[in-house]
Protein backbone atom coordinates (compact mmCIF):
# COMPACT_ATOMS: atom_id res chain seq x y z
CA UNK A 1 0.00 0.00 0.00
CA UNK A 2 1.24 3.55 -0.40
CA UNK A 3 1.82 6.69 1.29
CA UNK A 4 -0.96 8.26 0.02
CA UNK A 5 -3.39 5.14 0.41
CA UNK A 6 -2.39 5.11 4.20
CA UNK A 7 -2.86 8.55 5.02
CA UNK A 8 -6.43 8.43 3.18
CA UNK A 9 -7.02 5.59 5.27
CA UNK A 10 -5.87 7.44 8.37
CA UNK A 11 -7.98 10.54 8.22
CA UNK A 12 -11.00 7.91 7.44
CA UNK A 13 -10.78 6.07 10.67
CA UNK A 14 -10.56 9.57 12.15
CA UNK A 15 -13.55 10.38 11.28
CA UNK A 16 -15.38 7.80 11.82
CA UNK A 17 -14.22 7.39 15.37
CA UNK A 18 -15.21 11.21 15.75
CA UNK A 19 -18.70 10.45 14.30
CA UNK A 20 -18.97 7.69 16.75
CA UNK A 21 -17.51 9.59 19.42
CA UNK A 22 -20.50 12.05 18.98
CA UNK A 23 -22.83 10.89 18.20
CA UNK A 24 -22.35 8.34 21.84
CA UNK A 25 -21.88 11.60 23.68
CA UNK A 26 -24.99 13.55 22.75
CA UNK A 27 -27.05 10.65 22.95
CA UNK A 28 -25.77 9.95 26.21
CA UNK A 29 -26.30 13.45 27.36
CA UNK A 30 -29.71 13.51 25.92
CA UNK A 31 -30.68 10.41 27.79
CA UNK A 32 -29.13 11.80 31.03
CA UNK A 33 -31.39 15.18 30.43
CA UNK A 34 -34.47 12.79 30.18
CA UNK A 35 -34.08 10.04 32.08
CA UNK A 36 -32.11 11.15 34.65
CA UNK A 37 -29.71 7.74 34.03
CA UNK A 38 -26.02 7.02 32.34
CA UNK A 39 -27.42 4.30 29.97
CA UNK A 40 -24.97 1.94 28.43
CA UNK A 41 -23.79 5.05 25.94
CA UNK A 42 -20.54 5.75 27.99
CA UNK A 43 -19.44 2.53 29.16
CA UNK A 44 -19.32 2.16 24.93
CA UNK A 45 -18.31 4.86 23.99
CA UNK A 46 -14.93 4.67 26.43
CA UNK A 47 -14.56 0.98 25.69
CA UNK A 48 -14.15 2.43 21.80
CA UNK A 49 -12.08 5.30 22.70
CA UNK A 50 -9.61 2.69 24.65
CA UNK A 51 -9.74 0.33 21.72
CA UNK A 52 -9.00 3.56 19.11
CA UNK A 53 -6.10 4.87 21.23
CA UNK A 54 -4.30 1.35 21.63
CA UNK A 55 -4.89 0.97 18.10
CA UNK A 56 -3.51 3.88 17.25
CA UNK A 57 -0.73 3.59 19.63
CA UNK A 58 0.22 0.15 18.43
CA UNK A 59 0.53 1.14 15.09
CA UNK A 60 2.73 3.89 15.62
CA UNK A 61 4.80 1.76 17.22
CA UNK A 62 5.02 -0.57 14.58
CA UNK A 63 5.49 2.35 12.61
CA UNK A 64 8.39 3.73 14.09
CA UNK A 65 10.30 0.13 14.36
CA UNK A 66 9.58 -0.45 10.57
CA UNK A 67 11.53 2.99 10.00
CA UNK A 68 14.13 2.85 12.60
Amino acid sequence: MNQKKKVLKDNASIYGFIFYFAALLLWAIYDFFVNDTIGLQLPILFIGFALFLWTKFFYQQKKAKESS
